[in-house]
């Protein structure tokens, strides 16, 4: 646990374990906090390594355009700084976007790809560009914890929840007025089944926001495997985090 210099950033992570390096990146409004489940049954054989994006938790930099590309880079160079030339990744949500950009600038520099509530992959619906609805969430703690929980419906609203939840709030505003615009603008589409990176795709099957037919189409496009936890939302990694650390251990090791 500490900082690292990486790019123009002085960025913060954690870490467990050794072996193969497992990068998990995190979604919008959260923080690396969101992977502390999976740290804690984290199975043996892997050094897996959480960090703050930029704009958000304890990652102490500029902003950016916080495009994909740019939030790829910034992959990169923390990977760089940790001396880790190859790497498993796990993105959830908008961290799936990073780590599948990440996969069609440096393929080789990848083990596995797994992509947990996979991003849109071609450009995210206009209903969702709403910069009213990005400055109300920063304006009302209350308001993006009832956000969050709509998303991750199973998740238990104890001390972590609320840790979660102020940590997501003091994400820097510029990082979620730009995310539209990044995610809106991202679209890789058919272009990422030129990937040859084993992937998998993990989903809930309460899932509000994407649904069902995004997950099987990101899943389709990837070649990948996927798999759906049932009774859970957006959020497996904190909703069920015991099936969900299950099931990753068995991707990462190609079971």
């Amino acid at each position: 646990m500490g900082t690292v210099k990486a790019g123009d950033q002085e960025v913060f992570w954690i870490e467990q374990g050794e072996g193969e390096p497992v990068v998990l990146i995190h979604g919008n409004w959260s923080t690396s906090s969101w992977w502390e489940p999976t740290l804690e049954r984290a199975p043996s054989g892997f050094r897996w390594i959480a960090y703050d994006l930029r704009g958000r938790g304890k990652t102490k930099g500029p902003d950016s355009d916080y495009s994909l590309p740019s939030l790829a880079i910034d992959l990169r160079d923390l990977a760089d700084a940790l001396g880790i030339d190859r790497f498993h990744v796990v993105g959830h949500s908008l961290g799936s976007a990073i780590a599948m950009e990440f996969a069609l600038q440096h393929p080789d520099r990848l083990f596995s790809l797994i992509a947990v509530a996979p991003a849109w992959i071609d450009g995210m619906p206009p209903r969702f560009h709403s910069e009213a609805q990005q400055r109300a969430l920063a304006a009302d703690r209350n308001l993006l914890s009832r956000a969050l929980a709509l998303l991750a419906p199973a998740a238990e609203h104890g001390s972590f929840w609320e840790r979660l939840v102020e940590e997501g709030h003091r994400q820097r505003l510029q990082a979620a007025l730009r995310n539209l615009d990044a995610l809106t603008a991202w679209a890789p589409g058919d272009r990422l089944s030129t990937l040859r990176v084993p992937a998998s795709v993990v989903s809930g099957d309460q899932d509000i926001l994407l649904g069902p037919d995004l997950p099987r189409r990101v899943a389709s496009i990837l070649r990948a495997r996927h798999e759906v936890i049932k009774g859970v939302g957006h959020c497996p990694n904190i909703e069920d985090p015991p099936r969900f650390v299950e099931l990753l251990g068995r991707l990462l090791r190609g079971e």
